[in-house]
C-alpha cells in the first residue's frame, strides 16, 4: 500500500463565477449558547482547495498501440540474485524490458513493465522519472485478482487502494489471464508475476530472441540481487516463487513457433527446464548465434591492455546485510576498469568482528582457488577509481599500508592487500588465521593488528621474506586521510562503511 506521504496533493485555484452577490447566512455563537443568523450581502462565496485530485480515467491498450521494434533481439531483466555484481553498462545499445526494480540499475532500458502497482511506494524512482528514462512505461493489470475492479475508468483494489497515477504510464494492458503466452494484447498473460509478463510483453512486440536475465526463480535466502525489498516481501516473494516456476514452466513448453526465449543464468532453475536453452551472456553480447555477424562488442568485456597480468582482485561481503549495495559499488568499479574479479557473498558469522577475522581464511583460499594469479585483495566498501597499474611489474611477497594517524603510529592497513601466490604467502595466511581462531571471535584485537604480528614474525625468520608499504593512493580512507595528504589522487578509496553498519551487523545477529 502507498504511504500517505508519497500521494501528491493537487491544488487547484478556485474558479471565478463573476460579482454577482450571493446571499449565505452567516452564524454567530453567542457565549450563552444561543446564536443569530445574519445575511452578509457583501460577502463572496469562499471556496476551500480541493485536497483530493480528481481521479483521471484510464483505457486498455490496444493491439495497435504497440510500438513497432527495429531490431531481433532483447533482454528480459529481473531481479534475481545471479545480476549481484553485473555490470548493466553492458546492456547499453540493446532493446531492453526493465523489470520493477532493475529499472533503476539499466541506463536507459526501452521498456519498463510491472504487474505490482507497490513498486511505485516500494522503489525509489515514481512513474514521472521511470518514464523520463524509458521509451514505453507498461502497467499490467491482473484482473483475475477478486480484489481487483474496474470502476469508472478506474482500477480500484477493493483492499483499499485505488491505483490513481496509472494515465502517466504509456499503457495498460488488461490481463485476463495468467496461465501460458497469449497471442494478442487481448489474451496477454500475467503469470501472475512481473517478470512473465516481461516475456509476454517480449513476445507480442514481436523480438526474434528473448533472452532472460535474472530469472533464477530461487526460494533461497538471497532472492533478488539488490536489498530493496522487506524481509516480508521476501517472505511473500519464497511463498509465491513455487507457482511463479510452475507457471512459466508450463507456458515454455507449450510456446510454439520461431520466437526463442533463451536463459542466460546457470544458476536459474529455469536451467532444469528442457524447453528453454541455456546460454552464456558474454558469448551473446559479441555474437549473434541465429545470423553469426558480430553486433556490438563492448570493450569492456574484454581485459584491456594496461591493464596488470595474472592479477586477480577478491573480496568478500556478508549477504542480507547493508554490505551488499556496498560491494556493488566495488564490482561495478571493477567492471569499469574491466579487471578480473571474485568477489563473493558469504553467510554472516555472528558479528561483525568474526565476519573481519574471515579475512585470513578467505585469502588462504583465494591463493588456492587461483595458483596462477597475484591477488589483490579489496574491502566491500571501497572503489576502484583507476587502474592499478602500480601492479604491473611488482616484485615482493605481500604490500600493505602502515599509516601514522594521531591515534595510532605505523598502523597496518589490511583493506588492500597485495600478495604474490606462493609458499610464503600460504604460510602467512594459515598463521594470520590460527591466531585469530586461537584469540576467538570476542577478542577485542582487530585483525590487521594480527596481519601486522604475522608479517614481523615471518621477515624476522626469513630474511627473503620481501614485503612494501602500500603508496597512500591504494589505500586511500575517504576522510581523514585527505586531510594528511590533500593533494593525493586515490586509486583505490575506501569509504569505512564499519562506522555506519557495525551496529547493524551485530544486531542483526542478535
Amino acid at each position: 500500500m502507498i504511504s500517505r506521504r508519497s500521494i501528491k496533493r493537487i491544488v487547484h485555484e478556485p474558479q471565478s463565477y463573476g460579482d454577482q452577490k450571493k446571499q449565505f447566512p452567516r452564524v454567530t455563537v453567542r457565549a450563552d449558547g444561543t446564536h443569530s443568523k445574519v445575511t452578509n450581502h457583501s460577502q463572496r462565496i469562499r471556496r476551500d482547495p480541493l485536497l483530493v485530485p480528481l481521479p483521471v480515467p484510464i483505457s486498455f491498450l490496444q493491439a495497435h498501440q504497440l510500438p513497432a521494434i527495429t531490431n531481433d533481439i532483447c533482454f528480459v531483466v529481473g531481479g534475481g540474485p545471479s545480476l549481484s555484481g553485473f555490470d548493466f553498462n553492458l546492456l547499453s545499445g540493446f532493446d531492453t524490458i526493465a523489470i520493477n526494480k532493475t529499472v533503476e540499475y539499466i541506463q536507459n532500458p526501452k521498456y519498463f513493465i510491472t504487474t505490482d502497482y507497490s513498486y511505485f511506494a516500494k522503489g525509489t524512482l515514481p512513474i514521472e522519472s521511470i518514464r523520463q528514462k524509458t521509451q514505453h512505461v507498461y502497467f499490467v493489470a491482473n484482473m483475475t485478482h477478486p480484489y481487483m475492479e474496474l470502476k469508472d475508468g478506474m482500477i480500484t483494489d477493493t483492499r483499499g487502494l485505488e491505483y490513481e497515477d496509472l494515465h502517466k504510464c504509456n499503457g495498460i494492458i488488461e490481463s485476463n489471464n495468467i496461465e501460458g503466452f497469449g497471442n494478442d494484447v487481448a489474451g496477454f498473460a500475467s503469470g501472475s508475476n512481473s517478470g512473465h509478463c516481461g516475456i509476454q510483453l517480449a513476445l507480442l512486440l514481436g523480438y526474434k530472441k528473448i533472452y532472460l536475465l535474472g530469472f533464477d526463480l530461487s526460494d533461497g535466502a538471497h532472492t533478488h540481487f539488490h536489498q530493496a525489498y522487506t524481509e516480508f516481501d521476501k517472505i511473500q516473494f519464497r511463498k509465491s516463487v513455487g507457482n511463479y516456476k510452475r507457471i512459466l514452466f508450463s507456458a515454455l513448453e507449450s510456446h510454439k513457433g520461431s520466437q526463442e526465449i533463451i536463459n542466460l543464468s546457470s544458476q536459474s532453475t529455469l536451467a532444469e527446464s528442457p524447453f528453454i536453452k541455456t546460454e552464456s551472456f558474454y558469448d551473446i553480447i559479441s555474437q549473434d548465434h541465429a545470423n553469426n555477424k558480430t553486433i556490438n562488442v563492448i570493450p569492456n568485456s574484454k581485459i584491456p591492455v594496461n591493464a596488470p597480468k595474472d592479477l586477480m582482485v577478491v573480496g568478500y561481503y556478508t549477504v542480507n546485510t547493508p554490505y551488499e549495495q556496498e560491494a556493488q559499488n566495488l564490482i561495478q568499479s571493477l567492471n569499469r576498469l574491466g579487471l578480473e574479479k571474485d568477489i563473493i557473498g558469504v553467510n554472516t558469522l555472528g558479528n561483525w568482528q568474526a565476519n573481519t577475522r574471515f579475512k585470513a581464511s578467505f585469502m588462504l583460499d583465494m591463493l588456492i582457488k587461483y595458483p596462477n594469479h597475484r591477488l589483490l585483495y579489496v574491502d566491500c566498501d571501497a572503489v576502484l577509481h583507476k587502474m592499478p597499474i602500480l601492479f604491473n611489474n611488482y616484485n615482493c611477497d605481500i604490500a600493505v599500508r602502515w599509516q601514522d594517524f594521531k591515534w595510532r603510529k605505523n598502523e597496518c592497513l589490511s583493506g588492500t592487500i597485495y600478495m604474490e601466490n606462493n609458499h610464503k604467502t600460504q604460510r602467512l595466511c594459515r598463521l594470520w588465521r590460527d591466531i585469530n581462531i586461537n584469540e576467538g571471535n570476542a577478542s577485542t584485537r582487530m585483525e590487521q593488528w594480527n596481519l601486522d604480528t604475522v608479517i614481523n614474525t615471518i621477515k624476522g625468520e626469513d630474511p627473503t621474506f620481501a614485503v612494501k608499504n602500500l603508496p597512500p593512493e591504494y589505500t586511500f580512507i575517504f576522510d581523514s586521510m585527505k586531510h594528511i595528504y590533500p593533494t593525493a589522487d586515490p586509486i583505490i578509496e575506501h569509504f569505512q562503511a564499519s562506522r555506519r553498519f557495525k551496529n547493524d551487523v551485530n544486531t542483526l545477529n542478535q
